[in-house]
């Protein structure tokens, strides 16, 4: 195991062949994004597993850091937290900064809080994915509890799918207990988004005591080919729908601490630490999921 440093001239053939595959084939990048003129200025630290080189990142001389990426075969090995501390332990001993900071991507937010990391509140978009800016003084401990769930008390107004899809993202990596999805709208566009679905699965799978409830007002024809109801169909003992005539609300409820509730096409707004509303939710909808019909058309949906 071993990280070195290097430049975009000696390496750059093995630098654009792990970001080719992690950013632009597997998280659709287009290429044009992905390449820009900060390379050829940048420091990078490129991974190694023996020979093989496995993960790459790189640091500008002002602290900004970014384009970190472990190629999918060495991932869960320690090799992100093995960058970061490379990329620390060079700005602090080589460039003499006082900060470093990145533009991370929402869901890999919860591995940047546990190396330390503080958070600018708000989510932008940056190649079509949900991002947050993150800061850190090397040495430095956490020193904030911005979008921490069960910490942040702040009421969020999300102005974007981008900064919704980003809620979700952070608030099920945070691994609560259970969701409960309560989808007035099926049509809404957040409740297909890729992003939504890839991370109401992963969290679904992350444990069996994992648990995802669905609920929606009514049935109608084609509700089988909704990609929420396909993934409730196929993780159909960690996802449960039901049907009631009542639902009227568009909201993503993690008991205990947080919500977001949808009020408009691109509007929502969202707390991750408000336990007395979240409350008065969960005893609103639990009854409705205790009395809720189940589904027979998305019952028929092929496995």
């Amino acid at each position: 195991m071993e990280i070195r440093t290097t430049d975009w001239r000696a390496s750059r053939d093995l630098i654009r062949r792990i970001r080719t595959e992690v950013f632009i084939r597997e998280q659709g990048v287009p290429p044009e994004l992905e390449w820009d003129e900060d390379d050829a200025r940048a420091i990078h630290f490129l991974a190694f597993e023996g020979r093989n080189p496995v993960a790459c990142a790189r640091l500008m001389s002002d602290g900004r850091f970014g384009r970190m990426a472990v190629l999918k075969d060495w991932r869960r090995q320690h090799w992100g937290s093995r960058l970061l501390n490379a990329i620390e332990d060079y700005a602090r001993n080589e460039l003499q900064i006082r900060e470093i900071k990145a533009s991370a991507q929402a869901h890999a937010l919860g591995f940047y809080r546990k190396a330390g990391f503080s958070v600018q509140s708000g989510f932008f978009d940056d190649a079509g994915i949900p991002h947050v800016k993150i800061y850190k003084a090397p040495g430095a401990p956490n020193s904030n509890y911005v979008l921490v769930p069960g910490r942040d008390e702040t009421l969020y107004h999300l102005d974007s799918l981008i900064s919704m899809t980003g809620w979700v993202q952070v608030a099920l990596a945070a691994n609560p207990r259970s969701v409960t999805l309560v989808c007035k709208d099926l049509n809404h566009p957040l409740w297909s988004r890729t992003e939504v679905v890839d991370a109401i699965r992963e969290f679904a799978s992350r444990s069996p005591k994992r648990r995802v409830k669905i609920l929606i007002p009514s049935e109608r024809g084609g509700i089988n080919r909704h990609p929420l109801l396909r993934l409730q169909q196929r993780l159909s003992s960690r996802i449960s729908l039901g049907i009631h005539s009542s639902v009227d609300d568009n909201l993503m409820i993690t008991p205990g601490w947080g919500y977001m509730k949808i009020t408009g096409q691109e509007m929502a707004a969202g707390c991750m630490n408000d336990p007395g509303r979240v409350r008065r939710m969960e005893s609103k909808y639990s009854h409705l999921l205790q009395t809720a019909n189940r589904s027979r058309e998305a019952r028929r949906l092929a496995i």
